[in-house]
């Protein structure tokens, strides 16, 4: 007898493969978002240890024109810094919607799973059902075979 196979499989591959995308998506996001954090904490440190610098070249004695080059870069460097926070900010957002996006795909997968095996539950009770009902059959027609 063959086997009946699960009505909804190509669903199931779609699902799959979508949640597979899915998956690969949110990793590329946190991958962009660890990197764009770890850029962050270096542009702070850069103007920690800046700052550290000019207060060191303050004590000793500074020129003007040494104090303005040092306010525009600060200036550029907060600049900077706000904009990788932003840009961190956005990557967390993304982050959180890849990751909605990912579970979502893996209910829709999981749904189709389950009902994939209570199909095959169905399909293997029905075959032993089927199989007994012959076998009993069979032990009918035995029995009257002895009896003639």
């Amino acid at each position: 007898m063959r086997k009946k196979g699960f009505r909804l499989d190509s669903v199931l591959n779609y699902r799959r493969e979508v949640e597979k995308v899915c998956r690969l998506e949110y990793a590329e996001a946190k991958q962009e978002l660890e990197v764009a954090s770890v850029r962050l904490k270096s542009e702070e440190d850069e103007v920690e240890r800046l700052n550290s610098e000019f207060v060191n070249r303050q004590q000793e004695g500074i020129t003007g024109l040494d104090f303005q080059i040092y306010s525009i870069f600060f200036r550029k460097k907060n600049a900077d810094i706000r904009t990788q926070r932003r840009n961190v900010s956005n990557l967390h957002v993304e982050v959180s919607e890849r990751r909605e996006t990912l579970i979502d795909a893996a209910k829709g997968k999981k749904i189709l799973e389950s009902l994939e095996k209570k199909s095959a539950m169905a399909q293997k009770r029905d075959m032993a059902e089927k199989e007994k009902a012959f076998m009993e059959e069979i032990a009918l027609r035995n029995r009257g075979h002895h009896k003639l």
